[in-house]
């Protein structure tokens, strides 16, 4: 059931709450909290719309939530400057660092669309999708440029190997717009995993080469909607998407059908795993079996288990708050 926003107090209406104790604190005004104390890991503030996509508690609608906060502010642990809101304790300070990296944003999504169109032609690729900062149209000089890349059941690891000798042979194997690190099929458009941080890397996701595969990948995700039930990808900035196909990989794709593909694919991704095993010798298996996921439909590598590490910062931000991880469920 929606959350009724009726601007009457439902609890008492107390000052900035000491120490951890949250308890008092109105359900929306500790949802808006919960909110940003994840993005305060990037230091970075909402504008009004994306808050209320990425709430953890249902409302109404957005015009209801926009009379709640004007009637009622954001909280007394929230800060609010020029429409973007921010954790209070850390100052306002992030609303500029915000805009600057919108401003470097728009040369990465120059750079993206550049790469975007090699990787529209490599044998089997069906979609491109921007993941990580970019997507979230906030970037700085460190920042690379991350992609999802979808491509046919049977040929993930066949597509996989000839991006990334092409990375490594034309790019000198930089990825700094050309970050290709996780890899899906058709088949396997449902992810797995579902916390927190994989739900915001959906719901920010940004396609840049086939819409329609991409609002498939939505559907087949939409259990992001029980972290997110506001979240609708039309309250957040879209950006143009190329939905042609290149005839130069039709061309390819039909040279390299006269070899034996389904083989090829098979050992690709047999060599890969042994690739990791060799890399990581020291490392526990399963650890690098969920770092490094090596399966028929799905290619991950992210060195560093950066996933847990946001999720463990994230748990820690809240615990000083007062707050705790179960407020997102699935």
């Amino acid at each position: 059931m929606k959350q009724a926003l009726t601007y009457k107090p439902d609890v008492e209406e107390v000052s900035p709450p000491r120490g951890p104790d949250t308890s008092s604190v109105h359900p929306v005004h500790a949802a808006i909290l919960r909110t940003l104390l994840y993005y305060d890991i990037w230091h970075f503030p909402l504008t009004l719309k994306e808050l209320y996509a990425f709430l953890p508690l249902e409302v109404n609608t957005l015009e209801d939530f926009r009379n709640f906060l004007e009637e009622r502010g954001p909280g007394p642990m929230v800060g609010e400057r020029k429409g973007y809101y921010f954790v209070r304790a850390n100052g306002e300070s992030v609303v500029p660092l915000r805009k600057r990296r919108e401003r470097h944003a728009r040369f990465m999504w120059r750079m993206a669309r550049v790469s975007t169109h090699i990787l529209k032609r490599c044998p089997f690729v069906r979609a491109v999708f921007v993941s990580g900062e970019l997507s979230k149209n906030a970037t700085q000089q460190k920042s690379d440029v991350d992609f999802v890349i979808v491509t046919v059941p049977g040929r993930l690891w066949i597509a996989r190997t000839l991006i990334i000798l092409f990375k490594k042979i034309l790019l000198l194997n930089s990825k700094k717009f050309f970050c290709v690190n996780y890899h899906v099929t058709q088949k396997h458009l449902t992810l797995d995993e579902r916390d927190v941080y994989v739900a915001t890397e959906v719901a920010h996701l940004k396609p840049l080469y086939n819409s329609s595969l991409f609002a498939e990948f939505l559907r087949a995700n939409s259990w992001t909607t029980s972290f997110f039930p506001n979240f609708d990808a039309r309250l957040l900035p879209r950006i143009p998407c190329n939905d042609r196909r290149s005839g130069l990989q039709r061309m390819l794709e039909g040279a390299l059908s006269l070899l034996p593909l389904d083989r090829i694919d098979i050992r690709l991704q047999e060599w890969m795993k042994e690739v990791w095993v060799r890399r990581y010798p020291d490392m526990d298996p399963c650890v690098r079996e969920e770092i490094f996921k090596s399966t028929r439909d799905e290619s991950r590598a992210y060195v560093g288990n950066f996933q847990n590490r946001i999720l463990d910062l994230y748990a820690q931000k809240l615990s000083r708050s007062g707050l705790s991880l179960d407020g997102y469920h699935d």
